[in-house]
């Protein structure tokens, strides 16, 4: 999977970077982290190969991770390595990434899964609805910071960190316990997904995220960086942008973003981390319609928003959701509904978000009206 490079082996002495490289390295990860990979060198030791999965439309942390993770079990087990995902990857963006990591990136669909090759779920966890692990299969590694499901109890390593702001930062913490040193386009990739999943360390971020990209940072490529965060984006994104902004309303400090049937699926994500920056807004629900799905993306300003728990109780048992405090996202099936009128699907869907967040009864108002903001400000 990945070109041989000089890494330290996992017994010897750390690889330390060159002058031009930056500072030294931060403290070691904590004992548990050595321990633990000690664990997961264990598990690994009865496969012939390993897949590692992310999940479904793979975000930045999911691409980096899943690169991450591979390059780890590769080096600490010498078995063969394939990383897998499910879904498209359509953000400009995570296009970049992808090339600029230059790592290959399977689709799970076509990968036929030998009886010994041991699956390793990132960013992921068995039951979560949002990754392509086929049925029968059980996972044999959970690396994710999400909340912990029951479902990754079967596995033989689980490690799960709701803690932490980027499953990134935890396969940093591994490669470094591990001795080996990232190349460059890994560090780099590493270092932008706990960027993009933390705005830039602003939002949920740990000490450990902060640690882990002290550690990257002087081993990354900032023109590849910057290359990645202004990838050029598809016309279709601005029209789905001028729609969004169009259709857009408010009730008090929440926006509610309809965008009908989206291009790709981490579409709407994009648009609710951009309408989240308006001022006045603590909370946004985008939501829009891609293949049988309706896809919705929460987002809030507040420590104490809950959003996972929000968007699981407006999804229910009509599909997947989950997330962390102050980001979130769901899925409802509608396969078996051809005839489902979209607009009535999103209104009713924020109908309900409306009740949970307490700003039902008050009317709703559109966001780009010729009028102040809620405290004033033209």
């Amino acid at each position: 999977m990945l070109p041989p490079d000089d890494s330290t082996p996992a017994d010897g002495p750390e690889v330390q970077p060159d002058a031009e490289a930056g500072p030294a390295n931060p403290p070691r990860p904590a004992a548990e982290v050595t321990e633990r990979l000690s664990e997961l060198r264990w598990v690994l030791g009865g496969a012939e190969k390993a897949l590692v999965l992310t999940h479904d439309n793979p975000d930045p942390d999911a691409i980096a991770s899943a690169a991450g993770l591979g390059f780890l079990i590769e080096r600490i087990s010498g078995i063969p390595v394939t990383v897998a995902f499910g879904g498209i990857i359509g953000r400009a963006e995570n296009r970049s990434l992808m090339e600029e990591l230059d790592v290959p990136f399977e689709r799970i669909e076509t990968i036929e899964i030998a009886p010994d090759t041991a699956c390793a779920l990132v960013d992921t966890q068995p039951g979560a609805g949002n990754n392509s692990l086929p049925a029968g299969r059980t996972a044999t590694v959970v690396l994710d910071h999400h909340p912990p499901r029951p479902d990754s109890n079967p596995a033989a390593f689980v490690d799960i960190r709701p803690e932490y702001g980027a499953s990134a930062s935890m396969i940093v913490e591994y490669i470094r316990a591990a001795r080996l040193e990232p190349d460059r386009k890994l560090a780099t990739a590493l270092v932008y997904g706990i960027q993009s999943e933390t705005m830039d360390l602003g939002r949920e971020a740990s000490d450990e995220d902060v640690a882990a990209s002290i550690f990257l940072y002087p081993r990354t490529d900032p023109t590849a960086i910057s290359r990645i965060r202004h990838a050029r984006v598809p016309r279709g994104v601005y029209r789905s942008i001028h729609e969004g902004l169009e259709r857009a309303w408010s009730r008090g400090d929440v926006v509610f973003v309809p965008l009908g049937t989206l291009e790709y699926p981490d579409l709407v994500a994009q648009l609710a981390d951009l309408f989240l920056r308006v001022h006045g807004v603590d909370w946004v629900i985008a939501a829009g319609l891609y293949e049988d799905s309706l896809l919705i993306s929460v987002r809030a300003h507040r420590p104490d928003a809950h959003a996972g728990d929000v968007v699981q109780g407006v999804v229910g048992d009509r599909g997947s959701a989950g997330g962390h405090g102050e980001m979130a996202g769901g899925r409802i099936d509608l396969e078996g509904t051809p005839d489902a009128d979209p607009d009535r699907l999103i209104a009713d869907v924020f109908d309900q978000f409306a009740l949970a967040l307490n700003v039902g009864g008050l009317p709703p108002q559109s966001l780009i009206a010729v009028s102040p903001d809620p405290d004033g400000t033209p």
